[in-house]
Formats: C-alpha cells, sequence, structure tokens
C-alpha cells in the first residue's frame, strides 16, 4: 500500500487539545483535521487505484474518473511521457475524444514543471499564462486551469491536467496542498507500473527476437539446398511476407543489360491466375527504372525505405495492380554489390509497418541476397549462355538422376532429341548472327512449352534436348508434335528482308520401355532423330518394337 502522512497517533493528540483549548482554536483544530481526514480518504482511495491497476492506462483512466468526482472538476487529462512526447492518454469507453501531445522544447513552463508543484496555467482573469506554448502545440482546446506534475527520481513521468472546477470557483491554496499530496503519493505507482510496462516491452521484443531468429535459421537452412532461382525467390518472398504478416509483395531483380529492375516472382495477389502467370513468365510487369518509383530509390540509394502513404507517396509509381496502403522496399546486396528488391505491401488488418518488421526484413534481405547470388552463379555455371537451356554436362546430371527416381518409383521418362534442319544452310546463307537469333527464337519455344518438371537442355549446336519425367511415349509424342508445329510457324526476319521459317526434327524414346540405361536411352532418342531426319525432315519419330516410325503429322496444335 502507499505511505499515508497521516497517523493514529495525531488523531489522538488532536482529541486530548480539546481538553485543554480554548473553542475558538478547537474550531480552527476541528476544520484542519477534517481537512486532513479529507485527504487521508483521497490518499486511500488513490491507494487501491494504484495497487489494484492492471496497467498503466487503467490507472490513469481510473485516478482521472477519481480526481473528476471528488474534487468536481469539468475535464481532466493525463499525460503520460513516452519518448520524450507527452501524450493523453484516451478512454477506450468514449468516442471522439481528442487526444494532446507536446514536448520539451525549451520554454519557460518547462522551470516550472520541473519544480514539482502543482501550479496555475491561467492568472486572475482567466488568461493563459504560457499562451505561447499551448498555442506552438495546438493544446489549447485542453482549457486547463491547473498542472500537476508528476515526478519521480528527477523524471517528469506525466502531467496530470485539470479544467475548472464544475461550480467555476477558483482553485484555493488548500486545492493546492492537496493536489500535491496526491501528486507525490502517486509517482511511485506510477513509476512501478512505467517499470512493469518497459519490462513487458523487453521481454516481448526479446521473444520476437527469438522468434525472428528462429524463423531466420529456419529460412536459411532452406534456402541452403535450394538451387533453382525461381523457387528459391517464391520461398524468400512467401517468408517475408507471412512472417511480418503483410497482404503481397514481389521480389525485383536488376537486369543489367538494360538498367532496369525486373519482377521476378509476385506473392499473394488475389487473382491467382494472374500471379500464376507473372511467375511463369507470361505476364511481364512494368520495368522500374533506377531512381524511379519507390522500389528504384531504394535501389539506387541502397537504404530501406517504409512508407505508410501508399499511393499518396509522390515517389509512388502508379500501377493496375498497385492498391497500396504502406510498402515495406528492402534492397538486396551482397559483397557490396545490389542485386535487386524486395517489395512487401499492405500490412494486414490496417496496420502500418514499424521498426521491428524493417530489421527483420533486412536481417531476412542479407540471407536472401546471398541465396540468390549463389542460385544466380549455380545458374550460370549450368545454363547456355545464348539459349538459357541446360549445358550438355547438365542435362546428364538430370537425366542420371530422372532414371535414379524412375527406377524407384517405376515411372516411365521420355527422352525428346531435336534438331533443327538446314541449320548450317542459314548459318551460311545469313551468317552467324542470324543463326543466334534462331537458336534464342526456338529455346524460347522449346521451354515456353515444358512443364515445371521437364529440363530442356542445349545438347550441342543445333541440337536440343527434352527429358519428360513420368510420361509415356504416346504423350510425349504429343509433346513433341506440339514443339514441331510451334517450330514451324515462327518466323526471323534478316537484314536483307528475308524471312525465315525454321523447322525441326524430333526423335524420342522411353525409359525402361525402348532402353535400361542412360547411355542406351539417348542412343535410341538419337537414331530416332536421324530417322526422322532421313524420311523427310520437319517430323517426329520414335522407337516402337524394335524399329523406328514417323508419327503422322496433324495440325490440332
Amino acid at each position: 500500500m502507499l505511505f499515508l502522512n497521516y497517523s493514529y497517533k495525531q488523531t489522538e493528540r488532536v482529541k486530548q487539545m480539546a481538553d485543554t483549548v480554548p473553542v475558538q482554536t478547537i474550531e480552527t483544530t476541528v476544520v484542519k483535521l477534517q481537512q486532513e481526514l479529507l485527504e487521508l480518504k483521497y490518499l486511500v482511495e488513490l491507494g487501491k487505484i494504484v495497487n489494484y491497476a492492471h496497467d498503466l492506462d487503467d490507472l490513469a483512466l481510473n485516478f482521472i474518473e477519481f480526481i473528476k468526482r471528488e474534487l468536481k472538476i469539468k475535464n481532466a487529462f493525463f499525460l503520460l511521457a513516452e519518448d520524450d512526447v507527452y501524450k493523453s492518454l484516451t478512454d477506450p469507453k468514449c468516442e471522439d475524444q481528442e487526444l494532446f501531445e507536446f514536448e520539451n522544447n525549451g520554454d519557460p513552463i518547462w522551470a516550472v514543471i520541473e519544480e514539482g508543484k502543482p501550479f496555475s496555467i491561467i492568472d486572475e482573469k482567466g488568461r493563459n499564462i504560457y499562451s505561447r506554448f499551448f498555442q506552438s502545440f495546438s493544446i489549447d482546446e485542453m482549457k486547463a486551469h491547473i498542472w500537476i506534475p508528476v515526478i519521480f527520481d528527477k523524471q517528469v513521468l506525466a502531467i496530470i491536467s485539470l479544467g475548472s472546477k464544475s461550480n467555476n470557483k477558483p482553485y484555493n491554496k488548500a486545492d493546492f496542498n492537496i493536489l500535491e499530496r496526491i501528486s507525490n503519493n502517486i509517482a511511485q505507482g506510477i513509476n512501478d507500473h512505467i517499470s512493469k510496462k518497459e519490462e513487458m516491452k523487453r521481454m516481448n521484443r526479446l521473444q520476437k527476437t527469438l522468434h525472428n531468429i528462429s524463423i531466420l535459421y529456419n529460412v536459411g537452412q532452406a534456402l541452403n539446398f535450394i538451387d533453382d532461382l525461381k523457387r528459391l525467390l517464391k520461398v524468400i518472398l512467401s517468408q517475408a511476407i507471412d512472417t511480418i504478416g503483410a497482404e503481397k509483395g514481389s521480389l525485383m531483380l536488376f537486369d543489367s543489360l538494360s538498367q532496369e529492375l525486373v519482377i521476378k516472382v509476385v506473392y499473394g495477389l488475389a487473382d491467382k491466375e494472374v500471379e500464376d502467370k507473372i511467375n511463369e513468365g507470361i505476364i511481364e510487369c512494368t520495368r522500374i527504372k533506377v531512381g524511379e518509383g519507390i522500389a528504384g530509390i531504394a535501389f539506387q540509394s541502397r537504404q530501406a525505405i517504409i512508407t505508410n502513404l501508399g499511393s499518396n507517396d509522390p515517389r509512388f509509381k502508379q500501377s493496375k495492380l498497385s492498391n497500396v496502403a504502406s510498402l515495406l522496399c528492402i534492397p538486396l546486396i551482397v559483397k557490396e554489390e545490389i542485386i535487386g528488391v524486395i517489395n512487401i505491401t499492405n500490412k494486414k488488418r490496417g496496420k502500418f509497418f514499424n521498426q521491428d518488421d524493417l530489421e527483420f526484413m533486412c536481417a531476412l534481405a542479407n540471407q536472401a541476397a546471398i541465396a540468390i547470388n549463389n542460385a544466380q552463379l549455380y545458374e550460370l555455371a549450368i545454363t547456355d549462355g545464348l539459349t538459357n537451356l541446360f549445358i550438355y554436362r547438365h542435362f546428364h546430371y538430370l537425366l542420371d538422376n530422372e532414371i535414379k527416381r524412375a527406377k524407384r518409383y517405376r515411372h516411365s521418362i521420355s527422352l525428346l532429341m531435336m534438331d533443327i534442319d538446314n541449320f548450317k544452310e542459314i548459318n551460311d546463307n545469313y551468317g552467324h548472327q542470324a543463326g543466334d537469333e534462331l537458336l534464342k527464337m526456338i529455346a524460347n519455344a522449346i521451354a515456353g512449352g515444358c512443364r515445371e518438371i521437364d529440363s530442356p537442355s542445349r545438347y550441342g549446336g543445333e541440337e536440343f534436348a527434352l527429358i519428360l519425367p513420368e510420361t509415356k511415349k504416346e504423350n510425349a509424342g504429343v509433346v513433341a508434335e506440339r514443339l514441331r508445329h510451334k517450330i514451324e510457324n515462327l518466323a526471323l526476319e534478316v537484314e536483307d528482308g528475308t524471312v525465315i521459317s525454321p523447322t525441326i526434327s524430333i526423335g524420342i524414346s522411353e525409359y525402361p520401355e525402348d532402353a535400361d540405361n542412360k547411355e542406351n536411352l539417348i542412343k535410341k532418342a538419337d537414331n530416332a532423330l536421324y530417322f526422322a531426319k532421313n524420311n523427310g525432315k520437319n517430323c517426329v519419330a520414335k522407337f516402337n518394337n524394335k524399329e523406328y516410325v514417323v508419327l503422322q503429322n496433324t495440325d490440332n496444335y
């Protein structure tokens, strides 16, 4: 309980005086005793408020209710110090409450506040003595008559603002005395609740830090085992969005050729069909130039940016998919080289991004940047620079793994071997640049006609290979015919205006029906390819029951 500066012995001493002093003195003493008993009542009730309060807000609101009721005051505010700013606490049961806040700006009023005693805000004529201070913080509507500083250990913990009395009488000396005693007695309780609140904040921060460390560790472990760049980007983005409780986001990588930021993956869009098409490269989003929009500025400055203004932020670049209320942009930096930006959009339940979100995302971005860089280097090592398909060495690695998997789960694998018809003539007649462009066009057509589990490769020169896991020859034939038909409809215009319409020949074999090992599987598909070449080109052939046959062409693709 709070210490009360009044004792039982003092009461007995007053009673004893009644037998020995004059009536007038007794009356004065009785009045004084009544005043002290009233103060005692206030302090006892105040002690209950402090001791039974659930938290600091509960204490403040109950205290304001108590002081308005007992001292019959029209309005009162409890302004608590938070990061050197004094803010009025609100009652959740009341609507349309005015909020006030101010800070120590060096105004003379602060010298009075730091004395720690209740003081008048208005003079005898009702004019505000500190009008300049009140006007500078727009707090005139507080209608303050008295301010009561609450000080503990030389720190101004809070300021209690009291308005006029209900009877409009001025505050007297007795009022100031009791307000000072109230202030002195409540200071310890407020400090205790502040300490508890700070301790709870520290515990929450610690728990959140441990939680984030756990997530970062798990994400780091997962990233270490993902070498596919597209899948890696999806994991990074989804983990970031889910962890900080956001609605959606995107991950952009820097294209050094165009000097632009390109969206590689999105997550959380309401239209999942659009999301899938963006992630598959079917829909290309607006590219962002360095220094353009918030993402471009974050990339250029290498600094994370939080904006809770959404599309009202003048730096924001609008797009059809915007619908942005808040945005967090984190640059991806590895070995002092910036490689992209993570954009996290709209915190859920109408909340805004804060410093904790920023710190977590920066830590995640550091891990993500290293993983992305490693995946990019790995992709460079296994990808053909011209066609962006897998190289010959990686093709053999993938086929070995698929055969092991097929053997274990008793699945089929089909292999397509493809060769551009008359490619040497194209190179000889139109030059190697035209040949390179043709290779890229055909490679894009092959890659665009694959499932995610399929593996397209540049086998060598103008020859390509396509591994189709869990696919029988019959279905592989459908895929092959679709690709053949797609490629014969391509057109490449060269410098002299000539239009080249390429064709390809394709050979198919199946594991384990046609071959029980990698070498024979490749040999059977390659033989089928040259069978197609020798039977008019621009067709598909397969190994079938100890012989090679050409599939019947169809236009239904």
